[in-house]
């Protein structure tokens, strides 16, 4: 049986796949700026990522009744949370104390977002210019979930890497309560 060409039917010209490809091209350009993070954006979910992660090491202190303990290093960029596992009322800073509370570990802030405060002012209430205002930059949170010693109060401040604006910042009460706040650089104050 002989095999006929179709008539009417024909492919694509490379001409047509270089117009095509273009327009994709152009179409693209215009909107991946749109789907790229704004450094205030990335800077408010890392503030959110320690405001849960925090909340989780609340919970967990309230609900196993173990010291919990988190450490910020604004020189590494990262934060650990530790537990009393052996409940000797001595955290130790060691692997089996950083293990004791699953899914937490050792946290890195990210590539971009550091500690820091940029052009903030401080949050209401916070008199300290450090990023993070926490005695020996940790806090430890009691069985009953509250910082230790009672009263102990916070905030850790964060700022985009080439972003001196865009700015977050995390509170931490005397209750044991968290609020992650947000710098708005045109009106000069925190929301």
């Amino acid at each position: 049986m002989e095999k006929r060409p179709l008539e009417g039917q024909r492919g694509f010209t490379i001409v047509e796949l270089v117009i095509v490809m273009s327009m994709m091209i152009i179409l693209a350009g215009i909107v991946a700026p749109r789907l790229q993070v704004s450094p205030m954006r990335r800077v408010e979910g890392v503030a959110r990522q320690i405001v849960s992660h925090l909340e989780l090491a609340r919970s967990h202190a309230l609900g196993t009744r173990q010291m919990t303990q988190v450490v910020f290093n604004p020189t590494a960029g990262t934060y650990t949370a530790y537990v009393d596992h052996d409940r000797d009322s001595n955290i130790t800073l060691v692997v089996d104390e950083v293990n004791a509370l699953s899914g937490f570990g050792e946290q890195e802030l990210g590539v971009l977002v550091q500690f820091g405060r940029g052009t903030a002012t401080t949050i209401p209430g916070d008199p300290s210019l450090l990023s993070v205002t926490l005695t020996d930059n940790t806090l430890e949170l009691s069985v009953q979930g509250v910082p230790e010693p009672w009263g102990t109060m916070g905030t850790v401040y964060l700022v985009h890497r080439d972003d001196a604006n865009a700015v977050s910042a995390i509170s931490i009460s005397s209750s044991g309560a968290f609020k992650a706040w947000r710098w708005s650089p045109g009106a000069g104050e925190w929301q």
